[in-house]
């Protein structure tokens, strides 16, 4: 009689056989991997559309901003003040992909290493805001109206540091995904099973493309900030574009992981990586 799969539907124990086993344990890595694509692309369009069409909340200059963000009127962005709420899912959303990345354990130590500073660095930015300096007081229309909707804020704003942390920490973590791209993710190249071996330039040339973005979409960002006197709505599509990047690698990562069946089945992806001519396809 066959054994049930372990699934949401039942509390049956995985099958008693080694094989099996370890291919339910696998799933765990599956499923932070492919938890972690989807906070990175669902992270911008939930702070776009849920604040636009709950909160009534206008698409701000950058995902930073959302911290902040309340409703630009006297009467709602006193009300939306006293909360702010969509700074509950900036904050939430960058926690969850901290908690991944540092759970998440990576193929080679320096990997691992690059993924627990990133994690860091996440979580760096959900709590320490972007810094709100005296001359934007003057010259930022949305840092105006924001003090005039919540004047707590230009009180808050008087006892925060000089350094930009929050920046920085957004942009060592993006330098640092993109060193895993580059440097960590083809290390797990070499156990693809002979029939796939013609893919392994592609994936390799992928990986690199998505290294120098993680690491374009900030400069740019950055840029066009300083450039455009806040760089607009620019901004929140240029660090759109980095995180749904960072997605994107970790789906790829999935998809190759899957094609070497490193996790599912590692005695035949060692085999792969020695030559083996024992390939099941």
């Amino acid at each position: 009689m066959a054994h049930p799969q372990p699934g949401l539907m039942n509390n049956e124990p995985p099958p008693p056989d080694a094989h099996d086993l370890w291919r339910h344990f696998s799933e765990t890595y599956f499923s932070l991997r492919l938890g972690l694509a989807v906070l990175a692309f669902a992270f911008p369009a939930v702070l776009y559309f849920w604040g636009r069409f709950v909160h009534d909340l206008s698409l701000q200059p950058s995902m930073s901003a959302y911290f902040f963000a309340a409703r630009a009127t006297a009467e709602a962005g006193a009300m939306q003040c006293a909360a702010f709420p969509m700074r509950t899912f900036f904050v939430g959303g960058l926690f969850a992909i901290a908690t991944g990345l540092r759970l998440y354990k990576g193929l080679t130590r320096w990997e691992n290493t690059l993924l627990n500073t990133a994690a860091i660095c996440a979580l760096i930015v959900a709590v320490v805001p972007e810094r709100i300096r005296a001359e934007d007081l003057a010259g930022d229309e949305r840092i105006m109206q924001l003090v005039k909707d919540c004047p707590a804020v230009l009180e808050w704003a008087s006892h925060q540091p000089s350094p930009p942390i929050h920046f920085a920490a957004a942009a060592v973590l993006f330098v640092l995904l993109g060193i895993v791209a580059w440097q960590c993710a083809c290390k797990s190249l070499s156990y693809l099973p002979a029939h796939q071996k013609h893919r392994e330039p592609m994936l390799k040339r992928t990986y690199r493309v998505l290294a120098v973005l993680m690491i374009l979409c900030p400069v740019t960002g950055f840029a066009l900030a300083a450039l455009l006197a806040g760089g607009g709505n620019f901004v929140f599509f240029v660090e759109m574009a980095g995180i749904w990047t960072f997605g994107a690698y970790w789906a790829l990562k999935t998809w190759e992981l899957s094609l070497s069946r490193l996790e599912r089945d590692p005695g035949a992806a060692v085999r792969n990586m020695a030559g083996d001519p024992r390939d099941p396809h």
